[in-house]
């Protein structure tokens, strides 16, 4: 990716993750090695290609690493969505409120569940 490209989809949000809003770094853009630099970013197509949209700058918005790779499929409103959710839930677990007790049951039996599959399906590969 050209630099002045780079510079110019950076700028657009003054050098923040559109998603959480965290400071990336420009010179962090595009860092591969793990475990990742503070401020690694890259550039987030805000039409998905799989959904028409074109690797253009027009068509670029700044993501820190984790944002990105949380993304998947999911259009950047649904993203913040599920962040904005997600720091309401981790308040309410840290100060120990009952609705922070309960979701923090229900992320156990979650973690639980994904647990016994990727079990279940180890052993159904290796029976095969």
């Amino acid at each position: 990716m050209k630099d002045d490209v780079v510079r110019a989809v950076y700028d657009k949000t003054d050098g923040h993750c559109h998603f959480c809003g965290d400071k990336v770094v420009l010179e962090n853009y595009g860092k591969k090695s793990k475990p990742y630099p503070d401020g690694a970013w890259e550039l987030d197509h805000v039409i998905q290609r799989k959904k028409g949209g074109v690797s253009a700058s027009a068509n670029y918005l700044p993501a820190c690493k984790q944002c990105n790779h949380l993304r998947w499929h999911r259009s950047g409103e649904q993203l913040r969505e599920i962040i904005f959710l997600g720091l309401i839930a981790k308040d309410e677990i840290r100060a120990k409120t009952k609705l922070g007790r309960e979701i923090d049951a229900k992320q156990e039996k979650r973690r639980a569940q994904n647990r016994d599959r990727r079990l279940k399906s180890r052993d159904t590969s290796t029976d095969a």
